[in-house]
C-alpha cells in the first residue's frame, strides 16, 4: 500500500478547503502574534540593557589601578663607551 498525504479528491489529508484555509489563517495569526510580542520585548528590553551597561561602565565594575611607570628591580649603573669606540671582538 502506498501512503500519501494527498487523498483521492486532490486535497491534502482529505480536509475540506475551508479547514485548510482556516489552518493557514491560524498559522499566520500565530506567526504575526509571536513577531509582535518579540518586537515589543526587544523594544522594551534593549534600552534597559543599554542603560544598565552604561551605568555599569560608568559607576560599577572593578576599578583598576593605573599602570605604574616604575619597573621594580635592581639597577646597576654601567658606564658607556665613547661613541666612536669599536666593540671588542665577540661583543655585539
Amino acid at each position: 500500500m502506498i501512503y500519501s498525504a494527498w487523498s483521492g479528491n486532490g486535497r491534502p489529508f482529505g480536509l475540506p478547503k475551508w479547514k485548510i484555509a482556516a489552518l493557514i489563517v491560524l498559522a499566520a495569526a500565530i506567526g504575526i502574534a509571536v513577531a509582535v510580542v518579540a518586537t515589543g520585548v526587544f523594544l522594551i528590553l534593549l534600552p534597559i540593557a543599554a542603560l544598565a551597561a552604561l551605568f555599569y561602565r560608568l559607576f560599577g565594575g572593578v576599578r583598576r589601578r593605573p599602570a605604574s611607570s616604575v619597573i621594580e628591580g635592581e639597577y646597576e649603573i654601567v658606564r658607556s663607551a665613547p661613541r666612536n669606540a669599536r666593540p671588542r671582538s665577540g661583543q655585539g
